[in-house]
């Protein structure tokens, strides 16, 4: 299973949603490595968590930056989004029904690196070129 590596095409260029995707991209690589080192159901488990857990948290973040902003594709990026969720949630279900196999992993591969760095590089790429446009800069929070 391949990794993602943090690339200028992943660089929105709005400090704190760069910094949470570095975070999520950070996850997702080690969830990837939980699955091909065979680490167990626990750690594949609370790792896929974790994952989940935070990709919550900053798809609310992001959409409320959005919307506080007046992006215009709100709507439709909250649908991207929530399809991402619904996809995080049977990824954690398949891992609940049939333990940490080579179909979970591909299913990972294909379906979240794919979805996220394309997500990233065209969708919020977009969105931090609107917001620069607007001259809007949003700090990391500490």
């Amino acid at each position: 299973m391949k990794e993602i590596t943090w690339t200028k095409d992943l660089f929105v260029g709005i400090e704190l949603i760069d910094e949470q995707h570095k975070m999520l991209i950070s996850h997702l690589n080690d969830l990837s490595r939980a699955l091909s080192s065979q680490q167990g159901p626990a750690k594949i488990a609370s790792t896929l968590n974790f994952l989940i857990d935070y990709t919550h948290f900053h798809f609310t973040e992001e959409e409320k930056h959005m919307k506080a902003n007046g992006w215009p594709e709100l709507e439709n990026h909250k649908k991207m989004h929530a399809a991402f969720k619904a996809t995080l949630a049977n990824l954690e279900e398949d891992l609940e029904e049939e333990g940490a196999t080579q179909a979970l992993a591909d299913s990972i591969d294909t379906l979240l690196v794919k979805w996220l760095f394309e997500h990233i590089s065209e969708v919020d790429v977009a969105f931090g070129q609107f917001l620069k446009e607007k001259g809007v800069e949003i700090p990391e929070e500490k």
